[in-house]
């Protein structure tokens, strides 16, 4: 990351009055300690109002001077209901990006359209237990990775297997969250529902994307399947 990327990222980090630890935005950003303690030094000195200090944290109480965002009262619902779609059916750490998301459109909105931002017209009641989160962070992680996955399966029918596959990309169909894979097993595409996995886990290897074996060819190939 380039230091004017880490410079802005650890400015709305500070935003909207939300106590952050020089540990916390080190991990974030993924540097040392001592670096961000310079980068808050420097911006301190550049005039940015960050309050704190170390071992206690910073935080950025006044306002300041960036461009604002202009969304029309409709775009600003459905940015809030999608943060929400994702917090409720997405796995921690993506709902946590999501909630993260939410705090930095409001805090950059004009004053006069913050509360119509924070004020929902629609709501979102999905079920998503704690062990489906965790398959689908495990999944999500491996997919953006390359990671290979070993997972215990049991299908609708109630057959169980053991699989070792490449996960390409997931799916949600608004009630089950679908993982498509190159199986090992098989030699071939395969489509595992997630809530069917009984046990999820790295396998400590890594895979490359080859020619016939990617998210993009298995789309075409369903599309030749339908022609």
């Amino acid at each position: 990351m380039r230091k004017v990327d880490r410079l802005f990222e650890i400015v709305q980090l500070l935003r909207g009055k939300r106590l952050r630890t020089a540990e916390f935005i080190a991990a974030e950003l993924g540097v040392s300690q001592r670096t961000i303690y310079r980068d808050i030094s420097g911006l301190m000195a550049s005039g940015i109002p960050i309050e704190g200090e170390r071992g206690v944290g910073y935080l950025i109480n006044q306002p300041i001077d960036l461009p604002p965002l202009h969304f029309t009262p409709l775009e600003l619902k459905a940015l809030r209901l999608g943060a929400d779609m994702v917090k409720a059916i997405a796995d921690t750490e993506m709902a946590a990006a999501a909630e993260e998301a939410s705090f930095k459109i409001i805090d950059a909105l004009p004053t006069n359209r913050r509360t119509m931002s924070i004020r929902p017209s629609t709501a979102v009641y999905i079920e998503s237990d704690a062990e489906l989160r965790e398959t689908l962070g495990i999944i999500r992680g491996a997919v953006d990775n390359h990671d290979k996955v070993e997972i215990d399966y049991r299908d609708k029918a109630g057959q169980a297997t053991n699989r070792v596959m490449r996960p390409l990309g997931l799916e949600y169909w608004g009630h089950v969250w679908t993982c498509t894979t190159w199986c090992e097993l098989r030699d071939d595409f395969r489509v595992f529902r997630v809530d069917l996995i009984e046990r999820c886990s790295l396998t400590g290897q890594k895979f490359k994307l080859e020619k016939g074996k990617t998210y993009k060819d298995y789309g075409e190939s369903m599309r030749r399947d339908d022609i």
